[in-house]
């Protein structure tokens, strides 16, 4: 397997504000509804702690907040506990785009076996599609992984 590291790149236009989307991507009450059933928790300020929960309240990952500008970008370390302890990138842009919001996420510094590994990949693809579904239907897509 490669040891490279790549950036996966998943772009997204959703029918909601972003004041909206972030709702989706900050509260944890939110992020239960389209990413796993897990919960987001962090004060979300410049070098907080954040983590995420499963639902029976193991966390599942976790990293810091590196920046953050509401309702328009966020980058966070991340690290996917259920495959060990490394360190990647993740980075949410938002941007307005006449009543809508393209949602750009980026994954970066992850070593491209244990991305695939984790089927990341497709995971990330059912968070965003998940995200859309919620926002646009209020309806949460079926899980795929079980």
């Amino acid at each position: 397997m490669s040891k490279t590291a790549t950036d996966h790149v998943y772009e997204i236009i959703v029918n909601a504000n972003p004041e909206a989307v972030w709702k989706s991507l900050t509260d944890g009450q939110e992020t239960q509804k389209y990413f796993y059933n897990g919960r987001v928790e962090s004060d979300w300020k410049v070098g907080s702690d954040y983590h995420f929960y499963a639902p029976d309240n193991s966390v599942v990952s976790q990293g810091k907040v590196v920046e953050i500008e509401p309702h328009s970008h966020l980058k966070q370390t991340w690290v996917p506990l259920w495959i060990g302890n490394e360190t990647s990138t993740v980075i949410w842009n938002l941007q307005p785009l006449n009543g809508t919001t393209l949602v750009k996420l980026t994954h970066t510094d992850i070593n491209d076996a244990a991305f695939e590994q984790a089927q990341m990949h497709v995971g990330w693809i059912y968070v965003l599609s998940n995200l859309k579904s919620v926002l646009e239907t209020g309806e949460s897509l079926p899980p795929i992984f079980e």
